[in-house]
């Protein structure tokens, strides 16, 4: 009589191939996750290097969003002189071209100029960021602006994202929910004049993931929540930086800080409410000192 397997030695050598199966697809599935992270951090550091390199040919920081500005148009002759608001661009622009007339009623802020991340019209997401002030600083690269995750999470919702990052309000703001795009910094702040640069947030994730982890329900219409500027005092509820890439066990938050260096904050084991996560997100901006013990993020008093 010939040898052969039997029935259930079959059964096991298939339960372990499985097995080993599971095992490689997993170490194959977290390898590609940790991947996507590296290269949104380096995303982000390549966007901090760039406001660096605007900082010491401008003389100043670029502004966290777009302000506009009332100059006059004299192209029609000296005889037909025009107020003209324009646009003075942010890290990244309006879907504005910059020219509106007849003031006030076509003014940028009157006229819904702000684009959201989600901006589904091809000239705006070419526009905002080709018109932005970091564009030719980054080498007119715009995978520099979408993290890699963010955009295979979106691609569920039919949605690819123009940026993924937001820049700290601090640094200049469009304070549209309190009647017109109007900035505290007009010029922009002089460059290596800010303290804390070490501790005060640059860049920070837009919250494309909410503190469960499920993909938040975003619009593919203008929305100040998904704009390129983290408006972390907004009276009518702060926004917040995002906890969105899994690192091992923990979720973890990418951030850059106005010195150029970037670093992943850590979820707390015992997780974060939201009234949390807006008091963090204020601390950062701020440039507050900040201690983290694996289960609370506090504030250190001077």
């Amino acid at each position: 009589m010939k040898k052969a397997f039997t029935l259930i030695e079959l059964i096991v050598v298939i339960g372990i191939i499985a097995v080993l199966m599971s095992v490689l697809m997993v170490h194959i599935s977290n390898s590609t996750d940790s991947a996507r992270a590296v290269k949104c951090l380096a995303n982000m550091g390549n966007l901090a290097r760039a406001v660096q390199q605007y900082g010491s040919v401008k003389g100043v920081y670029p502004i966290a969003g777009s302000v506009e500005r009332l100059g006059f148009d004299e192209s029609q002759g000296i005889s037909n002189v025009k107020e003209r608001y324009s646009e003075l661009p942010g890290w990244v622009s309006w879907n504005s071209a910059g020219q509106y007339r007849n003031h006030p009623s076509s003014h940028i802020a009157s006229a819904g100029f702000f684009t959201s991340a989600y901006d589904p019209d091809e000239y705006a997401r070419d526009y905002c960021l080709t018109n932005g002030a970091l564009w030719k600083y980054i080498g007119a690269n715009a995978s520099c602006y979408t993290c890699p995750d963010h955009v295979l999470k979106m691609e569920k919702k039919q949605i690819k994202p123009i940026w993924s990052y937001v820049m700290n309000g601090y640094f200049g703001y469009d304070e549209s929910r309190g009647g017109g795009a109007r900035s505290e910094r007009w010029g922009g702040i002089e460059y290596n004049t800010v303290a804390k640069a070490d501790r005060r947030l640059l860049f920070a994730e837009l919250q494309w993931e909410d503190l469960n982890g499920a993909a938040a329900n975003l619009s593919s219409s203008a929305g100040f929540e998904n704009d390129c500027t983290l408006q972390y005092k907004e009276k009518d509820g702060a926004e917040t930086i995002g906890f969105n890439h899994k690192s091992g066990k923990n979720i973890v938050a990418h951030v850059a800080y106005a010195d150029g260096h970037t670093d992943r904050l850590t979820m707390p084991k015992r997780g974060l409410g939201t009234s949390e996560l807006v008091e963090l997100t204020k601390w950062l901006c701020e440039g507050k000192d900040v201690s983290f013990n694996g289960n609370r993020y506090e504030e250190l008093k001077d």
